[in-house]
This record gives C-alpha cells, structure tokens and sequence, in this order.
C-alpha cells in the first residue's frame, strides 16, 4: 500500500483566540500532519505542540504521525525533528529593526546548518519582502532573507503571487516556505489557500 503524502499547513493567528479555536477544527478536518502557527493565542502544554522561547512561533503535529523532537528554539524560531526530517518555525516581528533581522537570520542559519545532514523545512512569517516571491516591492529585509537562503542552501517553495496577509491596510506575501534540496523535491502543490 502506499503511503499518503503529508499535508503541511503554515498560518499565521495573530494571537486571537477564535482564530485558534477555528485552525484546532481545520487540523482535524483538512487531516493536516504538521502545521507550523506564528502568533498563536498560546502553546498548548501537550507533547504534539513545541514553541519558541517567547511563545511567537508553535509547530503543532497530529498524534496519529511521527513524535515531535525538540532539536532548537530561540527567540522567533523553534526547530524540531519528526520523523527524518527537521522542521523550523519562524516569526520575526515587523516591528524590530534591520540590524536585529539579520541577527536573527545569522541565529537561523546557524540552526539550520546544526540539523544537517538532515532533510530541512523552514517555513513561517518573515515580514520581508522581496519579487523573488511575488511582492510587488522589494525590502532590505527580503534581500536579507534571500541571502540567506542561498547561503544556508535552502530553496524557496513559494509559487504564485497571492498575498499570504491580507488586513484592512493591504495585503502582502511574508509568508515564507524554504527547504533543502531533498525535500524540495518532495514537495507538490503548494499554495496559497484563500476563502477559507
């Protein structure tokens, strides 16, 4: 028989605790595996949920998968392993400046390169953009993000141009899903998913 492929959800709930209650549904419904959740309400204390330090990023998993294993967390990143391969989660705040971004991104990659040889996912809220994924406008931050990859050898997953925040004020694509080469090419339909 063969195996199902994993279903990843990556969303971001502002801390609002009805958005929570909603994503809890979803995971059930949808049968998702993984889901990595920047601004949660709160961090469950349950085996199958780890968070970051300031509790700014979870990476939730079904109990029906692989256990979570904790691997690293600062602050705005947590790192687990499940199964083969080692998940990261990101939320960097729009409201902290270039210089403490690219500290953060220097933290990650030296996260990121730890895991090795494993199989690596980094997905999350980055608040950066840049056209390389479909912005519009291009940012300090998204060059940063884009050197980053590069050098921590992680591919962008994103596809298309649709916004992954849309608020009263605009929409925007900070959303981001990189990975390493051999899970790269595991991946299939990645989207945006809207009207939901």
């Amino acid at each position: 028989m063969a195996r199902q492929p994993s279903q990843f959800l990556q969303t971001n709930l502002n801390h609002c605790a009805g958005a929570q209650d909603l994503l809890l549904q979803v995971l059930a419904q949808w049968q998702v595996d993984v889901a990595i959740v920047a601004e949660p309400y709160y961090v469950p204390t349950r085996t199958n949920w780890i968070g970051d330090m300031p509790g700014s990023i979870a990476i939730y998993t079904s109990e029906a998968g692989p256990p979570l294993v904790q691997r690293d967390r600062g602050q705005g990143f947590v790192a687990v392993d499940w199964g083969e391969y080692t998940i990261f989660g990101v939320y960097f705040s729009p409201n902290k400046n270039l210089a403490e971004f690219e500290d953060f991104l220097g933290e990650l990659q030296a996260a990121a390169l730890r895991a090795a040889p494993r199989p690596v996912l980094v997905a999350g809220d980055f608040n950066a953009k840049h056209s390389a994924w479909g912005s519009r406008v291009t940012d300090a931050r998204g060059d940063a993000v884009l050197e980053w990859a590069i050098m921590t050898g992680l591919s962008l997953l994103n596809r298309g141009n649709a916004p992954t925040c849309v608020r009263h004020q605009g929409s925007s694509i900070v959303d981001l899903s990189f990975a390493s080469p051999a899970v790269g090419d595991l991946v299939h339909d990645w989207r945006v998913v809207g009207d939901v």
